[in-house]
């Protein structure tokens, strides 16, 4: 026969069970979340909001924005928070993941340093580790591609601005990350974007001018201003595939087998690597070709390289755009 339970063992206090639905309700409660936190501490980044922002972190909290830099300290994480106002810094969560007292976060940052160095943004893992309810550190990981893209923008930046405004770049490098510091990177970024643009300009004016002189030369049949444009070393690949030399070039230029009496150039791009420049574009001719009609619109690319101190042509390719 079965033992029967006391019927006064299966019940409890009433005092007793509140106090366990209490002490689990509070339990529970108390239990923070810590993506939320994480979703503050990012919210308080993209309304520039420094005070509240310190509220999430230990007074000794650690922030490590790369892997040569650990900031420790309210004063110091201020600092930081402090160049991402200057730096107009703006934060977007694409994944959060809970691992006992840390959060991975997958964020994407874009600011105004970035911009004036031609980064529209980059992605990057934030590593935050909590004590209780506080950040106690932050670690960014970048990824080797995020990495190459900031250093090959950074590094033509710094090389100009170590040479044509050395005292400033100390000065940046010494305030590191803070108000001071954002606000001289910025500026030096901003001499440095304008001068590259203004750069850009002049180069685009210098061979528009010597794209023009092209097809001059050829209309006029000047094979002497040709001759000065080309290389000696000189290829042209033309719209059949054929393989010309500036020999054979400035030959059939001089043979009078080719009337040009139209050349027209748009479209076009020029992208400058130091003594090399690449062109491309679009040319609209009126031609004959021993007797042959090559009328039509053509693209082409040229390159360009500087010797003796003055640019000249060592290669050409042309494609004719075929007519709908």
């Amino acid at each position: 026969m079965k033992k029967l339970i006391p019927k006064s063992s299966m019940i409890v206090p009433l005092p007793l069970l509140l106090s366990l639905i209490f002490i689990a309700s509070f339990s529970s409660c108390s239990r923070p979340n810590l993506a939320d936190i994480v979703r503050k501490h990012v919210a308080a980044v993209n309304n520039d909001d420094v005070e509240n922002n310190l509220t999430f972190f230990t007074d000794d909290g650690v922030f490590e924005p790369d892997a040569a830099t650990k900031l420790s300290g309210k004063a110091q994480v201020r600092n930081l928070m402090e160049w991402d106002v200057v730096n107009n810094a703006r934060l977007s969560i694409k994944d959060l993941k809970v691992e006992g007292n840390t959060v991975m976060a997958v964020l994407t940052e874009k600011n105004e340093g970035w911009r004036l160095l031609g980064i529209k943004e980059l992605p990057f893992m934030a590593i935050y580790e909590f004590q209780h309810r506080q950040i106690r550190r932050v670690k960014l990981e970048f990824s080797s591609e995020s990495w190459k893209i900031f250093e090959d923008a950074f590094k033509p930046f710094a090389e100009w601005a170590k040479q044509a405004q050395p005292e400033e770049y100390q000065r940046m490098s010494e305030a590191g990350y803070s108000a001071e510091g954002a606000r001289l990177f910025l500026s030096l970024a901003k001499e440095w974007r304008d001068k590259r643009a203004a750069e850009r300009l002049s180069a685009e004016q210098e061979f528009k001018k010597l794209e023009e002189e092209i097809g001059q030369a050829w209309a006029k049949r000047d094979v002497a201003s040709y001759d000065r444009i080309l290389a000696d070393d000189y290829t042209w690949t033309d719209f059949d595939g054929i393989v010309w030399t500036k020999a054979q070039d400035l030959e059939m230029l001089n043979s009078g087998e080719v009337v040009n009496t139209s050349y027209a150039v748009d479209d076009w791009k020029v992208r400058v690597y130091g003594d090399t420049a690449v062109v491309t574009g679009r040319n609209t001719v009126k031609e004959m070709w021993k007797g042959r009609d090559t009328s039509g619109q053509y693209r082409y690319t040229d390159t360009w390289v500087k010797r003796d101190g003055r640019w000249q042509l060592v290669a050409s390719h042309t494609s004719k755009i075929a007519q709908k």
